[in-house]
């Protein structure tokens, strides 16, 4: 975390005041500015939380990891009070979707899958990892965006630019793709998520490919330890739905944004059974297809377990955006015809031509499942309303 971000920063323990944070230890720092391992102290409550391989650690009591607090102090040499945790079962099971998604991130990093950290990542990750096939890809070496469909991140991201010098905030960040794109484009970013591993391995390829205007931390959407006022851009990724209690989270969420923020947002909260089926029909004999012409991999647990929190749907997040937020642009997508294609595409021993062909037809099917009120992602660009 760079020493410039102590400036926004606050207390997540302290509620109704905005207590700074002081670094009073440091023990390692870049030449840059960035602090790798340090220990940050409220000002006005005397908590500390550190600052561990660049990661700043700044959840309120009950989500604290005493056994890691115990072996950083060890580590560098300090001698601080570390207090074991009570948890209650939701505080619970949000340590435990940190962990499971965690797990989920490290599974696809450790078989050279970057694709889940960065939008631009083409060619080289495995799309059917979930099952069992680590062919890597070469389908999207011509798209703009990677995994994304060229509309879809053309108009989330075509105006990031304009926002060039401004801070950001990419909230539930995960592997931190979002982010990362809009620190790309000039944007002073800062992206976090409740998972430390997480944000340790977005951190990680972030500093990889050479962006430096970009802090992650770990901190919970419920208890953002941001300044108010702070942020112009307000980034959220398949995050929303995560959270519990998102209409009163969202109004703390809102604190922290100017009052003309901006707005992008992707999430997968709907339920299209139609193109499930449809997809089902071609995906079953083209994954047994694929898994005949590719090694077979084990398939890690942690990509066919859901979360512990995917209970909010759109019918919380669309009216809540459309209310804080005035619409620049949306979109439904399926992405029907992106995964119709890479289906064919590896059954058929990744013949462009054919995959091409295939994409054409998905997108056809995919406009037709529209017009039937079928969707799945909603896709999101607003400038903040004003009061």
């Amino acid at each position: 975390m760079y020493r410039e971000t102590l400036d926004i920063l606050c207390c997540p323990c302290c509620e109704g005041i905005e207590a700074p944070l002081a670094a009073s230890q440091v023990f390692r720092e870049m030449h840059d500015g960035e602090l790798l391992d340090a220990i940050l102290h409220c000002t006005a409550c005397g908590r500390w939380f550190r600052i561990e391989d660049g990661i700043a650690d700044l959840v309120r009591d009950e989500l604290r990891e005493p056994e890691r607090d115990r072996k950083f102090l060890s580590e560098v040499g300090c001698d601080l009070p570390v207090s074991d945790v009570k948890r209650s079962d939701a505080d619970q099971r949000i340590v435990d979707e940190g962990d499971h998604w965690g797990r989920f991130m490290r599974r696809f990093w450790d078989v050279g899958d970057r694709s889940i950290f960065d939008i631009r990542v083409k060619g080289t990750h495995p799309p059917l990892y979930i099952a069992g096939v680590l062919e890597p890809d070469d389908r999207d070496a011509d798209r703009r965006w990677g995994i994304f469909p060229n509309r879809t991140g053309d108009m989330l991201f075509a105006g990031l630019h304009l926002l060039a010098g401004k801070r950001g905030v990419d909230v539930g960040c995960g592997g931190g793709q979002f982010g990362l794109e809009a620190a790309r484009q000039g944007v002073r970013m800062t992206s976090f998520d409740p998972s430390f591993e997480e944000v340790r391995l977005g951190r990680e390829h972030a500093r990889s490919v050479g962006a430096r205007n970009i802090d992650y931390l770990r901190a919970e959407p419920a208890n953002p330890p941001f300044r108010r006022n702070t942020f112009d851009l307000f980034m959220a990724k398949d995050a929303l739905h995560h959270v519990p209690e998102l209409e009163n989270v969202f109004v703390r969420l809102l604190g922290i944004c100017t009052a003309d923020a901006i707005a992008i947002i992707h999430e997968h909260v709907e339920k299209a059974p139609l193109k499930d089926k449809l997809l089902r029909r071609i995906a079953g004999p083209a994954v047994e297809k694929s898994r005949r012409r590719y090694a077979k991999h084990e398939i890690p647990g942690e990509l066919l377990r859901d979360s512990a929190n995917e209970d909010v749907s759109s019918a919380v997040i669309r009216p809540l955006m459309e209310k804080h937020f005035e619409r620049i642009d949306s979109a439904n997508d399926l992405f029907f015809a992106s995964d119709v294609e890479m289906y064919i595409h590896f059954a058929f021993g990744k013949r462009r031509w054919l995959s091409r062909i295939a994409h054409v037809a998905g997108f056809g099917g995919e406009k037709a499942l529209l017009l039937l009120g079928q969707r799945q992602h909603f896709n999101f660009t607003g400038r903040r309303r004003t009061p």
